[in-house]
Parts: structure tokens; sequence; C-alpha cells
């Protein structure tokens, strides 16, 4: 039972690691600075590039290392990864991110969890930087993992896409490219951030179909 279990245990937890060290950084860096400025914006870029780098590393043998919804989905329509495990392992991730919201609501006690919102330049533009910078990240994914001479460096190579994405799309949409990563502090914090939820939920997912169609199409 387990070993049939274990790349959904993976995607659980890594799911759960991620989430948590992102939303973490996000509160513990504002209680130190009492606001979000390019301090914090470095620090959570740092945490969410390295700490996707180390989770693949650690999980990549047993689950592949998705830890996002958006992922599975776009190597699913890419034609490299099985249908039948995209429903479980978004099960897997959802819930992961959920655990890591509780956990950090146990710790801080506090409704603020790092939830992601739309910048100044309005929801519209939170939403195209979410499909964009989506669409590189499935781009980057399917070329480092595709290529056998690159692809023991890929969690480095997708680690640092993250980093570089936080950077930046942070201004503009918090930068999630992750509905897993947006949808458990959102659900806690309810408010705007749940209001515009639907921009994390249907960024990442285009975002990760335009990916998956360009590389097919064009990079294969």
């Amino acid at each position: 039972m387990y070993v049939r279990m274990k790349d959904y245990i993976a995607e659980f937890f890594g799911a759960f690691a991620l989430v948590f060290a992102i939303t973490t950084a996000i509160v513990g860096t504002v209680s130190l600075t009492s606001t979000f400025g390019i301090l914090n914006l470095i620090a959570v870029a740092l945490t969410a590039g390295l700490a996707l780098a180390v989770l693949i590393y650690a999980f990549g043998s047993a689950s592949g290392g998705h830890f996002n919804p958006a992922v599975t989905i776009g190597l699913w329509y890419a034609k490299k990864f099985p249908a039948n495990k995209v429903v479980p392992y978004i099960v897997s991730q959802l819930l992961g991110a959920m655990v890591a919201s509780l956990a950090l609501w146990v710790v801080v006690r506090e409704s603020k969890l790092g939830a992601t919102t739309a910048g100044t330049f309005g929801t519209t533009s939170a939403f195209l930087i979410e499909v964009f910078a989506t669409a590189l990240f499935l781009i980057v994914i399917l070329s480092v993992t595709s290529n056998k001479k690159t692809e023991s460096h890929a969690p480095l190579a997708i680690g640092f896409y993250l980093l570089v994405a936080h950077l930046y799309a942070i201004p503009f949409s918090g930068a999630s490219l992750n509905p897993a990563r947006s949808l458990a502090p959102a659900l806690f914090e309810g408010g705007i951030p749940f209001a515009q939820l639907w921009i994390y939920i249907a960024g990442p997912i285009v975002g990760a179909l335009v990916g998956a169609i360009i590389f097919r199409r064009l990079l294969e």
C-alpha cells in the first residue's frame, strides 16, 4: 500500500513544506520590517526558489516533485504525466498546502497568513503576470527534464526560475504560480485574498497549458 501511495505522500509533504516556507517567510519578514519592501521581496524570493530546489532533490525521485496543481496539469497536457494520477496529485498538493496554512496559524495565531493579492496595477495585470510567469515556468520544467544532459541540474534550474519569478512578479500579483499556494491562506484569511482567488487558480492553470503548448509545438 505504501509503495503505491508514496508519490502522493511525497506530493503532500512537498506542498506542505513549500507553502509553509514561503508564507512563513512573508509573515516573519513583515513582522521584522512592519511593511513589505525590497528586502522582504528578496527574502521571500530566495526562500521560494531555494526551498523548491531542495524539495525536488528530496522528493523528486518519489513523485517527480510537482507540489503544484498547475505543474501537474501542464505536464499531463504535455503528455509527460499519466492522466489517472492528476486528481490524486492535486488532492495531495491541496491538502499539504492547507495543513501548511493551519500550521502557520497555530504558530502566529493571526489572520494574516501570507496570502497573495493583486498589486497596484490591478487584477487584470495580476492575472496576466500569473499566466506569463507560469507559462515560462512550465517551459523551463519541460526543457530541463526532457534533456538528459540537463536533467541532473533540473532542481536547481527550476528552483532558480521560481526565485526569479518571485523577484519580477511579486509587485504585480504576489507571485503565486501555484493554485495550492494561494488557496490555502486565502481560505483562512477570507476578504480580498478570497475574492481574488480566481486570479491564482485560473492564471497558473492557463499559463501551464500555454507553456505546455509552446514547448510541444516549438521546442520539443
